[in-house]
This record gives structure tokens, sequence and C-alpha cells, in this order.
């Protein structure tokens, strides 16, 4: 992939982060575990090699998260490529035997329309999962709709699916933005934020800047170590 789309999905993978944030964000909790040590043993040096270790471990788990958020991504478009080959295949021999592919599944109301329109007799073609009221409907109007379970044609080049994933790469603008907001650790860092800012006219000043820096402190560690599925 060119530089361009690697970046983009980097910035997918790491939550909207450039290096020099996640840089930032493996200091700060380096500094945070060597902090810990500092405060109740008191050994400089201990502390020093336990911020190193610990940076080090967050280095290995940024490019162990890439890694892993890089071959996920290559093999689901890999795998829509087969599926999209297949498809194609399967729709030509269908239409050599003169019926009718549907694709997506159509709703009832559509379904019955092409139902009328076509005339008792005619054969329909679904993909994916059978739908055994979508089967009935068209049976009652002397129609046969047939599901096939999905295959996988022949395997994608390299060049087809580096040419899908730059076809895909999130683009800048409103839309990516959106999607980063909606992210959870976005939004504890935008509510700390915004506790903190609000905390300058409110009463109990105190009570809201420790609850805003608490959500800071929850927001860095979700975009950091996220759980399953938030990447």
């Amino acid at each position: 992939m060119d530089g361009s789309t690697v970046r983009a999905y980097k910035r997918k993978c790491y939550q909207g982060r450039g290096w020099i944030a996640r840089w930032l964000d493996r200091v700060f909790f380096a500094l945070l575990c060597g902090a810990c040590m500092y405060i109740p043993v008191g050994r400089f040096f201990l502390s020093l090699l336990l911020a190193a270790a610990a940076l080090l471990l967050l280095t290995f788990l940024d490019m162990r998260r890439w890694d892993k958020f890089r071959q996920k991504l290559w093999q689901d478009a890999a795998d829509r490529l087969r599926r999209e080959t297949w498809l194609r295949k399967e729709a030509e021999r269908i239409r050599q035997a003169g019926e009718i592919t549907l694709f997506p599944t159509p709703d009832r109301e559509a379904l019955l329309g092409l139902c009328l329109r076509s005339g008792p007799g005619t054969t329909f073609h679904g993909f994916g999962e059978g739908r055994e009221d979508l089967i009935a409907e068209a049976a009652a109007y002397g129609c046969t709709l047939v599901f096939h379970p999905w295959g996988q044609g022949e395997a994608p080049s390299r060049e087809q699916v580096i040419e899908r994933l730059r076809q895909e790469a999130p683009k800048g603008g409103k839309r990516l933005w959106r999607m980063l907001l909606h992210l959870p650790g976005n939004r504890y860092l935008l509510a700390g934020g915004l506790l903190l800012l609000l905390s300058v006219f409110l009463r109990r000043a105190l009570y809201w800047r420790l609850l805003g820096s608490l959500c800071l402190l929850i927001g860095a560690f979700r975009r950091s170590f996220p759980t399953t599925g938030e990447t």
C-alpha cells in the first residue's frame, strides 16, 4: 500500500492518533509507571528502569496492534473479493438458465411486486441464509425462491487486494471526525475536557475536576488499550 493509504488505516487503527500523539501517550504511561514505583520506594534508578521497560512494552503492544489490524484488514478485503468473484459467476450461470437473481434479499413488498410483474412459474435466486417466510410468499403467487449459501471464488492477486484497500481507505473530513467522535475512548476525553472547563464556573470545583481527570484517564486507557471491537 502507498503511504497515504497506510496513514489513513493507521488513523483508524489508533483512533485518529498520529505517531506524535502515540508517542506522547506511551511516554505518559511510562512516566506514570515510574512514578508509581518512585512514590513508595523512593529509588530513582529503579523507577527509571521501570519507566523504560514500560515504554518498550507499550511500543511493542502498539506495533502488535497494528500488525493484527493490518492482517485482519487484508484478510477481510481478500474474502470480499473472493465472494464477489463467486457471486458474478453464480449470477451469470443463473442468467444463462433464464432465471432471475435477487441481490440483496428483497423485503416482502418488493418480492411480491417482482412476483406480480414476472408472473407464475418464475424462479428467483437469492443468496445467504434462507428466508422461509419469503419462500412461502413467493410460492403463494406461483413463483419459486431459491437461496444459495455463500461460496468463495478464486483467491485474488496481491494487486487486487491493494487496490480494494486503497478504494476503501477512510477519507478525511466530517465523516472521519464523526466516526472518531463515536469511539468510546474519544467520548471520555471529550467529557473530561468539558468537565474541567465547566469546573471553572461550577460550585464544588474540586469534585468536577476530579471527575474530569478520571474521565481523561479512562479515555487515555481506552484509546491506548482498546477492548475487542473498538478498533
